[in-house]
């Protein structure tokens, strides 16, 4: 019996389950995605680049195998964004608007 008991009090350490919020790592091709997008928009030099990919994710990063899959998506958005020209405001936000209004339509 008194073993019976001493059972009822242990506490058994329950095995860690696997963390499901870790981010996957980068795959092979999301990297040479990243690698045309700096290409297209004429980043060549790895300064350059290690500088913009730094600011995208904050924090160091020595290769892009270092990445993770969802850091992907944010730096090519910021190199997309180096090869967009950049429009000239001339007026205010109504007389810059893109699209038409209804009133534009009459």
């Amino acid at each position: 019996m008194y073993d019976e008991a001493s059972s009822l009090f242990e506490i058994h350490e329950p095995t860690p389950a696997p963390n499901v919020l870790d981010p996957l790592p980068i795959k092979t091709e999301q990297i040479q995605a990243i690698r045309d997008a700096f290409e297209k928009a004429g980043v060549v030099n790895q300064d350059d680049r290690k500088a913009l990919i730094e600011s995208v994710v904050v924090r160091e990063v020595a290769s892009l195998r270092e990445l993770k899959a969802v850091d992907a998506r944010r730096i090519l958005q910021r190199i997309e964004g180096l090869r967009r020209p950049k429009s000239t405001s001339t007026g205010s936000a109504w007389d810059n608007r893109e699209e038409d209004t209804w009133i534009d339509k009459l």
